[in-house]
């Protein structure tokens, strides 16, 4: 029984340790824009893929903004330091009709709390995880 703990122990600590090394809590998010790779919703064990193309920009060190399906969006935030951040309640237009997924995705964003990179990608954590990409 002993032999197993220590192999999954090891597994572990070997898979932890190569993802830590390519995880950047200094990544600046203002100088791309990111497009929604997929999502996890609070209390779920899988992500969801992001159906169509949601970009968020981080204009600068206050002001965020994105697209839904219909409606564009946009709010304020804050770094508190490397890796933590703060975001207001975004407010969007009122057009219509926007996806399932838009509004999930609208509601989790406020539950973030946590952000790194990691290669090309930036991931939000807090209530739930949103996984960008850098947009070329």
């Amino acid at each position: 029984m002993h032999k197993y703990k220590f192999w999954i122990a090891l597994i572990l600590m070997i898979l932890t340790s190569c993802e830590e090394n390519n995880i950047d809590t200094n990544i600046d998010i203002t100088s791309n824009n990111w497009k929604v790779e997929k999502i996890r919703m609070n209390g779920e064990l899988t992500y969801i893929n992001a159906p169509e193309i949601y970009i968020f920009e981080f204009i600068n060190d206050t002001t965020y903004t994105f697209n839904l399906d219909m409606n564009r969006c946009g709010g304020s935030y804050k770094v508190l330091n490397a890796g933590s951040i703060e975001l207001d309640g975004p407010y969007c237009t009122m057009v219509c009709c926007d996806s399932d997924f838009a509004l999930k995705l609208l509601q989790t964003i406020h539950e973030m709390t946590k952000f790194y990179g990691i290669d090309n990608k930036l991931v939000f954590k807090g209530q739930g995880e949103i996984i960008f990409t850098k947009v070329n």
